[in-house]
């Protein structure tokens, strides 16, 4: 499967992905919304509050710990443009499939 994120970089999964790394908060806790628990956040994604606590945490937003990410075996990265810097994002991608999203209105939140 190919997708294009909202940056306009394509990711490769060969399966629906199942262990998820958040790197920013409010694609985390859209995810707790939705039912799917992240494999790790990081130390900013504190809503839900319930889950913050036991979440597996990675870093910030902007300083994020590889070698835990490493250590995860993450199937997806998934960050945002605001939230992470371009240079992390191309290092991470490296390693792992991961995407950002860039949204500045509600359409775009919907295309996310």
């Amino acid at each position: 499967m190919i997708f294009t994120d909202q940056t306009g970089t394509h990711i490769e999964l060969r399966d629906t992905p199942k262990r998820i790394v958040s790197i920013v908060p409010s694609q985390t806790e859209l995810m707790y919304h939705l039912g799917v628990v992240p494999v790790a956040q990081t130390i900013f994604c504190i809503k839900p509050e319930s889950e913050f606590k036991s979440a597996h945490k990675i870093g910030g937003t902007k300083k994020l710990q590889l070698d835990k990410i490493r250590a995860l075996r993450p199937d997806l990265i998934i960050g945002n443009v605001e939230e992470n810097s371009k240079e992390q994002s191309l290092a991470r991608r490296e390693e792992f499939p991961g995407g950002r999203s860039d949204i500045d209105d509600l359409e775009e939140a919907w295309a996310m």
